[in-house]
């Protein structure tokens, strides 16, 4: 849809590699490669593709404006209502209704099904209700001449021979493994997406990295160690993704909370 080729133009225009580029955004360099590549469900949501999408644009020097008109048209879907701290919403889609069937089919109905009655009833006896006779049992075959008996005797092993007309060639049935578990992630991988200007400090492993204001449409990643501590001065602007997982809205609006953030999830400090 051209969004990818413009940035992709751009950056190679100025001579720079999605190293250079990633370092100045505070992005990864495979958020970068997505963007260009236009795999915008690579960040889990249309908020985070905006932002990175705003951000990157604006350190090529291009107009983000058309970049995000674009987005919206060809790519963005509706959002689900977005969540408060402690709840999640969903937001269910109406379906379509249908139409009624045509006159003409609830006529062919009736027609297959008269056809249908009809060759039962031509299927039936129907002089008399009779039904046929029914064969008489066979008799059963005459038992065998005493010296048949006694060859048939004889042929039967003896007990404790050690013959057997039976042969075991069930095989053992096999072992059935456990699946893997699922690898834990590695550190504690933050995306903040702003939605409304936020007062924010940002404390990473104990160290401070960050204490200003945000504007709306910025995308911040961060990455720890253990945990990652922010206080919001407004959380209901602010929309978090940890270790890939949307938490949504991080509480209402003009709200002021500290919330920390592990690989075990995260809590209001």
């Amino acid at each position: 849809m051209g969004i990818g080729a413009a940035l992709r133009e751009a950056r190679e225009g100025q001579g720079r590699s999605l190293e250079d580029a990633a370092a100045q955004v505070r992005a990864r360099v495979w958020q970068l490669e997505a963007l260009e590549d236009e795999r915008f469900g690579d960040f889990g949501g249309d908020v985070y593709a905006r932002g990175f999408l705003r951000s990157y644009a604006a350190e090529l020097g291009l107009d983000p404006t058309p970049l995000l008109t674009t987005y919206r048209r060809e790519v963005e879907h509706d959002d689900a209502s977005p969540m408060n701290f402690t709840t999640s919403i969903s937001v269910g889609t109406p379906g379509r209704q249908r139409s009624a069937p045509p006159a003409w089919m609830a006529w062919v109905l009736v027609t297959v099904v008269v056809l249908a009655g009809v060759a039962l009833v031509g299927s039936l006896d129907i002089d008399g209700g009779r039904t046929p006779d029914q064969a008489s049992p066979t008799e059963p075959p005459p038992s065998p001449a005493p010296s048949q008996r006694d060859d048939t005797e004889e042929q039967e092993p003896e007990p404790g021979s050690g013959e057997t007309d039976e042969t075991d060639t069930s095989e053992p049935a096999p072992e059935t493994s456990e699946p893997a578990p699922e690898p834990e992630p590695d550190g504690v991988e933050l995306v903040i997406a702003l939605e409304a200007d936020s007062w924010m400090r940002v404390v990473v492993d104990g160290s401070m990295v960050l204490e200003q204001v945000v504007e709306a449409g910025q995308t911040l990643p961060f990455e720890g160690d253990q945990e990652i501590e922010i206080r919001f001065g407004n959380a209901g602007g602010v929309r978090a993704n940890l270790n890939g997982e949307d938490l949504g809205v991080q509480g209402s609006s003009g709200q002021a909370i500290t919330v920390r953030y592990t690989q075990d999830g995260f809590e209001e400090a």
